[in-house]
């Protein structure tokens, strides 16, 4: 599954992370992503242009329309524009777009992390999921009785090399993989799984903070 760098100006991506803008546009004359290039479920990192990376959120409904003529802009914006605050500035630069992509944005959160992605004009990339910083990590039943985590995602690399986890009370572990594989060998998982009443499908996050260091959070199903 790929993920997405969505660079858009500052005032847009504050509006998203307040919840009022809810659902990411692009119109352009030519085919160019995300145009058949993001599905629901594929997850996006929001950055500043020419600044830094603000947002992330996952792709929910995704609208596509090709052959556009100008009365089609027109009613477009009349069907999304409360969802995607564009203002007459935006939709007049928009009338002669061939092509248009609406992108709902679900479980939006604030980071200021995002993956590698090839500098261009382009104002959207797709990068492989292996550049994503951030490893989503579900927790099973197993998991949660007998205090461990496994890292099934991480590359034999990391799993090669000392890790240091900083928790959210500040706490800082230094760690490893059992034997090179996916499971960390510290067990102190225990009273974070309590305090945060972890149950079976939530998910522990890890955000890459430079090599083998990464922040650990602790996320409900329901976030």
């Amino acid at each position: 599954m790929p993920i997405h760098v969505a660079i858009l100006k500052r005032p847009y991506i504050r509006l998203i992370l307040e919840g009022k803008k809810t659902v990411e546009s692009r119109l352009t004359r030519t085919a160019q992503p995300p145009y058949r290039a993001i599905e629901s479920g594929d997850r996006i990192f929001i950055k500043a242009s020419a600044g830094p990376f603000m947002a992330t959120a996952i792709a929910g409904k995704v609208e596509q329309h090709d052959g556009l003529e100008p009365n089609d802009i027109l009613r477009l914006r009349m069907r999304h524009n409360l969802a995607v605050c564009g203002d007459d500035s935006y939709w007049d630069l928009k009338q002669s777009s061939r092509f248009a992509v609406f992108v709902g944005l679900t479980q939006v959160e604030p980071i200021e992390v995002g993956p590698a992605y090839p500098k261009s004009m382009r104002a959207w990339h797709v990068v492989d999921e292996s550049l994503s910083p951030l490893l989503d990590v579900t927790l099973t039943d197993g998991a949660i009785r007998n205090r461990y985590l496994t890292l099934t995602r991480a590359s034999e690399q990391t799993r090669s090399r000392p890790v240091m986890l900083l928790l959210p009370d500040g706490r800082e572990i230094d760690t490893g993989f059992a034997d090179g594989k996916a499971m960390l060998r510290w067990r102190g998982w225990g009273p974070y799984y309590q305090q945060y009443q972890m149950i079976p499908g939530d998910t522990v996050r890890f955000v890459a903070l430079g090599p083998g260091r990464y922040r650990v959070s602790f996320h409900k199903l329901s976030h």
